[in-house]
C-alpha cells in the first residue's frame, strides 16, 4: 500500500427516467439540471460527495461522529471530517480548516436527450368546520434518462493525516521553520477508511431524489488506477460523443499514459451500456489490460489496499 499515493476511479453509470440533481425550480416545477444548452442532464460534485458519504455511513454509522454542518474536528476518529474535510470557526481565533483527500466531478450526461415532465398528485383531507375536505395538490417533476460519466480522486497519502506549520519567533520575526505531524493513523486504519471509499462507489446510492425512486449510479464501466503520485489526470478517459459511444483515442491515450507514468490500471466492464462495447474492450485488451465484470474490479482493488 505504501507505494500508491494517489487512486483515480473514472466510471459510467446507466440510469433510467429520473431527475437525481434538481435545480432552483419555479412554482410546482421540480426542473432538470442540465448543461451544453439544456440537451445533457449533470449532477454537481457536491451532490455527489454527499451521496458517497451517505452511502458510507449506512455501512459504518458508528465512524461518522458528527455531522457536515457541525464538525468535531476529530481526523483521527471521525470518518467524516477526515474525508469529507471541513472549515469550523472559532470565536476571536478564527477557525480550523481540513481540505478533503476526495475530490469528486461531478455527474456528466453524456448523451443528447429528451425531457420528460411527470405529473405528480398528493391528496389529503382536509377538516373544516367539522366537515372533511378533500385538497389536492399537483407537481411536475423534469426527467431524462442518460449515461453519466463520474470521476474521483482519492488523495490516499493524506488521508487521516494532518500537518501543521511550525513556527519560531514573534512578532516581525516570526517565520515559517517547517512542518509538524498532528495526526497520522496507522496504515491498517487508512487502507479502512479507503476500502470503505471504494465499497461506496461500487454500492453508490443516496442521491437526494433516490428517496423514493430506485435509480443505481453505481459503475458500470469502470478505469481505476494506481497511481504512485498525486494527479488529477485520465478523468476524460470514458467521455462519450453524442451517438453513445465511448471516445476510442481519447481512452487510449489515458492509458497508454498511466502505463508511461507507471501506473497500475484495472478496468471493469459490463455489456450494452455503451453503443461500441466491442470495440472499448478490445482496445483496453489491446493496451494490455484485463477486461473483468466490475465486481472483480472492485474486490482486486480492495485486495491492494489491503497490504
Amino acid at each position: 500500500m505504501d507505494i500508491w499515493k494517489c487512486i483515480s476511479l473514472v466510471w459510467l453509470a446507466r440510469a433510467d427516467l429520473s431527475n437525481l440533481n434538481s435545480g432552483e425550480g419555479s412554482g410546482n416545477l421540480t426542473e432538470l439540471k442540465t448543461y451544453d444548452h439544456g440537451r445533457k442532464p449533470y449532477i454537481s460534485g457536491q451532490a455527489t460527495r454527499t451521496a458517497i458519504f451517505e452511502t458510507m455511513a449506512r455501512s459504518h454509522p458508528d465512524k461518522f461522529q458528527c455531522t457536515a454542518e457541525l464538525p468535531c474536528t476529530d481526523v483521527a476518529g471521525c470518518w467524516g471530517c477526515d474525508l469529507r474535510g471541513f472549515l469550523a470557526t472559532e470565536e476571536d481565533v478564527g477557525g480550523q480548516r481540513r481540505w478533503s483527500p476526495l475530490k469528486v466531478s461531478p455527474g456528466l450526461g453524456q448523451i443528447p436527450g429528451e425531457i420528460v415532465t411527470d405529473l405528480l398528485t398528493r391528496s389529503s383531507v382536509v377538516e373544516k368546520e367539522g366537515r372533511g375536505s378533500k385538497d389536492m395538490r399537483i407537481a411536475h417533476v423534469q426527467m431524462m434518462n442518460n449515461i453519466y460519466r463520474f470521476g474521483l480522486v482519492i488523495d490516499v497519502a493524506n488521508v487521516g493525516l494532518v500537518r501543521v506549520p511550525r513556527l519560531e519567533g514573534k512578532g516581525k520575526e516570526q517565520r515559517f521553520a517547517g512542518w509538524d505531524i498532528a495526526v497520522n493513523i496507522s496504515d491498517a486504519e487508512r487502507a479502512q477508511r479507503v476500502r470503505a471509499v471504494l465499497d461506496a462507489v461500487f454500492n453508490l446510492s443516496g442521491f437526494a431524489k433516490q428517496a423514493r425512486a430506485a435509480v443505481s449510479l453505481s459503475p458500470d464501466i469502470i478505469l481505476i488506477a494506481f497511481q504512485p503520485t498525486y494527479n488529477q489526470r485520465g478523468l476524460k478517459a470514458l467521455e462519450m460523443n453524442d451517438r453513445g459511444e465511448v471516445k476510442l483515442d481519447l481512452l487510449r491515450y489515458a492509458l497508454q499514459e498511466h502505463r508511461a507514468l507507471g501506473h497500475e490500471i484495472l478496468f471493469g466492464y459490463t455489456p450494452e451500456v455503451v453503443a461500441n462495447g466491442q470495440e472499448v474492450t478490445a482496445l483496453v485488451e489491446e493496451e494490455g489490460v484485463p477486461v473483468q465484470p466490475v465486481h472483480q474490479v472492485f474486490a482486486r482493488a480492495r485486495e491492494k489496499m489491503s497490504g
